[in-house]
Parts: structure tokens; C-alpha cells; sequence
């Protein structure tokens, strides 16, 4: 008798810290404005990473997400249920 070994790494890898910010930001609730510190608490991430990842990697690549200053302090919030990696090349670029 054979055993079949099956391995589901997707469930049992370590997220990097950009699928943190990302898995935060997607169970967020619909236009509720979070602080960058409470995304730090959250996942345990420096601020000034989670920063750079929002301002760098999130705001300009990534549909549904939305980062500003408010104040003394920066907030996110996502306006669509899940933020998805913007699409290139597509009709909506043309009406910009």
C-alpha cells in the first residue's frame, strides 16, 4: 500500500509582511477609515514598513485603496470589497 503525500503550503508558509498589510486592508470594512498604528498593532509590522509598503507598493498599483493624511496622523481605507493590482493597458487609462 502507497501513501499519497500532499503538501499545502499556501495554508501552513509563513505571509510576508506585504500579504499582512494586504489580508488587513481586504477584511477591513467598506469605507471605514483605519490609522496606520492599528495596522501596525495589528500585524506587528514596523510603521514606518507598513508606511512605505501603503504609500509605495499599495496606493498607485493597487485598485480599492485609498491613503491620506488626516491631520497629524495617516489613514487607509478601501472603497470596493477586495483591493486588486490594477490592470495595465485598459480603457478606463484612456479616459484619464
Amino acid at each position: 500500500m502507497t501513501s499519497k503525500i500532499t503538501h499545502n503550503n499556501q495554508d501552513t508558509s509563513p505571509k510576508t509582511g506585504f500579504e499582512k498589510i494586504v489580508d488587513f486592508i481586504n477584511n477591513l470594512e467598506l469605507n471605514h477609515p483605519v490609522a496606520i498604528a492599528e495596522i501596525v498593532n495589528k500585524t506587528g509590522l514596523s510603521w514606518t514598513y507598513v508606511k512605505r509598503i501603503l504609500s509605495e507598493q499599495l496606493k498607485d498599483k493597487y485598485d480599492g485603496f485609498n491613503l491620506e493624511k488626516s491631520g497629524n496622523m495617516w489613514i487607509t481605507w478601501k472603497d470596493r470589497d477586495k483591493i486588486i493590482k490594477k490592470l495595465d493597458d485598459t480603457c478606463g487609462d484612456l479616459l484619464k
